[in-house]
C-alpha cells in the first residue's frame, strides 16, 4: 500500500496535468468529468457530507461561509460576492431542506424589472440548496404575484427582458446563469436594511 507521502507527490504531479483539461468546463461539467474517470477505475466519486453538499474535510469551513441549507457551490458565491447570512435571511428562509423567498417586494420601480429581479431570485433561491441553476416558471410567477410585479397582459413580454441573466423558457424551465448569479448578489443587496438606495 502507497504511503501518504507517495499519494502526495503522485497527486502534486497529476494536478497540473488535469487542470487545463478541466478548466474550459463549467463547474457541473468538472464534477462529471471527474466522476466519468472514477467509474472507469471502477471506484465512486468522492462522497459529499449530505447535511451541507460539501466533503467532510472542508464542510467545516464551508458550513461557517453559509451554513444548513446551503450547499458547497453557494458558500463560495457567497465568499466571491461578499455576501453574508444575514443579508441572505433579509430575502431568503433557509434551513436544511428548504429555501424560501421571504422578500416583500423588489429594488426596482417597474414591473418589468421587478419580474427580471424575481425571477433571479427564484434562481439564487434553488441554487443556494442544490447548487444547480434551474427553477420553474411556476415559482417564479408566484414570487411576481407575491411582490406586486406580475403584469397579467404583459408578464409574456417581461419574460423576454432576461437579456444574459436566465436561459430557458416557461415550459422547459428557467436556468439562471453566471452574470444571473452575480446580479442576484446585487439585488440582495439592495434587499438588506440600510443598503443605499
Amino acid at each position: 500500500m502507497a504511503s501518504d507521502d507517495s499519494i502526495s507527490k503522485a497527486v502534486a504531479v497529476a494536478v497540473p496535468k488535469l487542470v487545463p483539461i478541466l478548466s474550459p468546463l463549467s463547474a457541473e461539467g468538472r464534477q462529471r468529468a471527474v466522476a466519468s474517470a472514477m467509474m472507469i477505475f471502477g471506484e465512486a466519486a468522492p462522497a459529499a457530507d449530505s447535511s451541507t453538499g460539501t466533503d467532510k474535510k472542508t464542510g467545516q469551513q464551508e458550513s461557517q461561509m453559509g451554513g444548513d441549507g446551503i450547499c458547497h457551490k453557494a458558500a463560495v458565491w457567497m465568499k466571491k460576492n461578499a455576501i453574508t447570512r444575514e443579508q441572505l435571511e433579509h430575502v431568503f428562509s433557509i434551513d436544511k431542506n428548504s429555501v424560501d423567498i421571504i422578500a416583500s417586494k423588489m429594488p426596482e420601480k417597474t414591473k418589468a424589472k421587478q419580474t427580471v429581479q424575481a425571477y433571479v431570485l427564484c434562481g439564487i433561491a434553488a441554487f443556494l440548496l442544490t447548487g444547480e441553476y434551474g427553477f420553474t416558471d411556476i415559482d417564479a410567477r408566484a414570487l411576481c404575484e407575491k411582490v406586486g410585479a406580475f403584469d397579467l397582459n404583459n408578464h409574456a413580454t417581461n419574460t423576454k427582458k432576461f437579456t444574459n441573466l436566465i436561459t430557458g423558457s416557461k415550459d422547459s424551465g428557467w436556468k439562471i446563469t453566471n452574470p444571473g448569479l452575480s446580479e442576484g448578489a446585487k439585488i440582495i443587496k439592495k434587499l438588506t436594511p440600510g443598503a443605499p438606495a
